[in-house]
């Protein structure tokens, strides 16, 4: 009897899992980007393998035997801040600890105390 053979190829029927799961995560962190509105994005396979050798007991040979493991998984970095300008009427001094900020407005907490200075 003849033995068949196969290349060793993600195009091989015993990969369609590992090629639907990729797939899958591709869609995903594209429409995870879009709805987030980040520009950049991955989508990764990792195939990783295992050979282990067996004796085979009818014929007495050794074989090799692929154990294949996949992960398939995507990324899409979040991006947020939030940007703000503070225009208060303060100035810069220096101090022989550094810089100090001076603002001469009266804060509500000193007119209620009466001080205001």
């Amino acid at each position: 009897m003849k033995k068949q053979q196969f290349e060793i190829s993600i195009d091989h029927a015993m990969m369609i899992g590992a090629k639907a799961a990729f797939d899958t995560c591709l869609r995903a962190a594209i429409a995870k980007a879009i709805s987030t509105g980040s520009d950049e994005g991955s989508a990764t396979l990792r195939v990783s393998f295992e050979i282990v050798s067996s004796l085979d007991s009818e014929t007495g040979e050794w074989r090799r035997m692929p154990l294949l493991k996949y992960k398939a998984g995507y990324t899409v970095p979040m991006k947020e801040s939030m940007d703000a300008t503070i225009a208060e009427n303060s100035r810069l001094e220096s101090t022989k600890d550094g810089w100090m900020l001076v603002n001469e407005q009266v804060s509500m907490d000193e007119l209620m105390d009466g001080d205001g200075e």
